[in-house]
């Protein structure tokens, strides 16, 4: 048995939280608090991960000026973003013309995994609507979708 130093009530022993005012009690902060120096907590989770890039990307930018390059991959990086971001995943990682991006995890839906195909056709779709506006840009896009289980931070 303890007492809350927040109102004085008593709690068993195993109580986390004040019976009385819901307060933390000392025993449970120090554990909390040993938890967060410990790091980052790891967890398994099913995650689908997609994995889209410009396909003739890297022939395509060599020799060309970096504000040529950029104005190519910011569309890319754009369209990309909207639409994983539109079905609830999250846009992991951009390196260059490629993106990274996790459907599953921090939030997790029951079907991440057409989620994450319907954000790859997505992509499609709208590259395919921005070359028929843009035509110098001619985008082409490779993306790859694969669920299973994950390590997570």
């Amino acid at each position: 048995m303890g007492s809350c130093s927040n109102c004085g009530t008593v709690s068993p022993a195993a109580a986390r939280f004040c019976m009385g005012c819901g307060a933390r009690l000392a025993g449970e902060a120090a554990t909390a608090a040993a938890v967060e120096a410990a790091g980052p907590r790891e967890e398994r989770k099913v995650v689908s991960v997609l994995f889209a890039d410009l396909a003739g990307f890297t022939q395509r930018s060599e020799g060309a000026d970096p504000e040529d390059v950029r104005a190519i991959v910011r569309p890319f990086h754009a369209v990309l973003r909207r639409e994983v971001e539109a079905r609830g995943g999250t846009l992991a990682r951009i390196v260059g013309d490629a993106g990274l991006a996790v459907f599953g995890y921090p939030v997790a839906h029951e079907d991440d995994a057409e989620r994450s195909v319907l954000a790859g056709l997505g992509v499609l779709a709208a590259l395919r609507r921005l070359d028929e506006a843009q035509p110098p840009l001619d985008l082409h896009v490779r993306i790859g979708v694969n669920t299973g289980e994950a390590v997570v931070t």
